[in-house]
């Protein structure tokens, strides 16, 4: 099915069955106002490599310390739990492209925040060096003017075809049209490989390693370019993020990360 038509097909369906929010059920919307007060921002200090909570600047992040990851930096809006779970959920397994557009629409004020801790983290922005950075204290409007491009991670043609849509370029374009950045897919699967989702750590990154390749015209397309924003909905443990960025810097880029949600481990709660 094409995207007009499947955007034909949600307007048909939603006439019939009006949008329940995925928490509590009410009608109006796929999250509901009091459902998306539940939503936790991820606003406050943590490591300025991996975006891993909570992390005292004085000490070594648990989550990314002694681990070779390509991205400069990575940041997420909310924590995968709760609501952003369930719109996540919504979203791959119910195959609705209009729910990558809320969740874009929640994301999207978070999008400059997080770039600018992260070059805040850099000294890049705001004269701010280290971790332990606010988001109140970074400068967004730097950050954004920091930015050259915008891309995401590529789905495998098999489960775009399955879904119709490739959810982290559907939330990458919504992500940079709000933040007035440029788009364009520079990376492509090579590989299919297993779905990420319960699969340990080790076994991610085997799963995704060398599966990812630059698009053939990337060159010409990142002309000029250095600073990239990769787009994915969820972080877990960073491997498909680190195999895409790794293409990206062979290209000569810099690469940032940023996601709808970040799992955050039981012991930081």
């Amino acid at each position: 099915m094409s995207a007009s038509a499947r955007d034909l097909f949600e307007s048909f369906v939603d006439l019939l069955l009006p949008r329940r929010c995925v928490q509590c059920g009410r009608t109006g919307g796929w999250l509901c106002a009091e459902c998306g007060a539940q939503l936790r921002r991820l606003d406050g200090p943590g490591c300025p490599r991996c975006g891993c909570p909570d992390v005292p600047p004085s000490q070594p992040c648990p989550e990314c310390t002694g681990r070779d990851l390509a991205f400069a930096s990575a940041g997420a809006a909310f924590a995968y739990e709760g609501p952003a779970r369930r719109l996540v959920t919504a979203c791959k397994f119910g195959a609705l492209r209009s729910v990558v557009a809320e969740m874009a629409a929640l994301a999207a004020p978070r999008l400059p925040l997080r770039v600018a801790v992260a070059l805040a983290g850099m000294g890049d922005v705001g004269g701010h060096v280290g971790a332990g950075i606010d988001v109140a204290d970074a400068a967004p409007a730097s950050a954004a003017a920091a930015v050259d491009l915008v891309t995401c991670v590529p789905a495998h043609r098999g489960h775009k075809l399955e879904r119709g849509f490739n959810q982290a370029e559907l939330l990458a374009r919504d992500l940079a049209r709000a933040a007035g950045l440029p788009f364009a897919p520079l990376l492509v699967r090579t590989r299919h490989g297993r779905r990420q989702s319960g699969l340990a750590k080790a076994e991610r990154a085997a799963n995704v390693r060398g599966a990812f390749a630059l698009v053939r015209d990337a060159e010409r397309v990142a002309a000029g370019v250095k600073r990239v924003v990769v787009i994915d909905d969820v972080f877990t443990t960073g491997e498909t993020l680190s195999q895409c960025s790794s293409m990206l810097v062979a290209a000569g880029l810099e690469p940032h990360v940023f996601t709808f949600a970040r799992t955050v481990r039981a012991a930081r709660l």
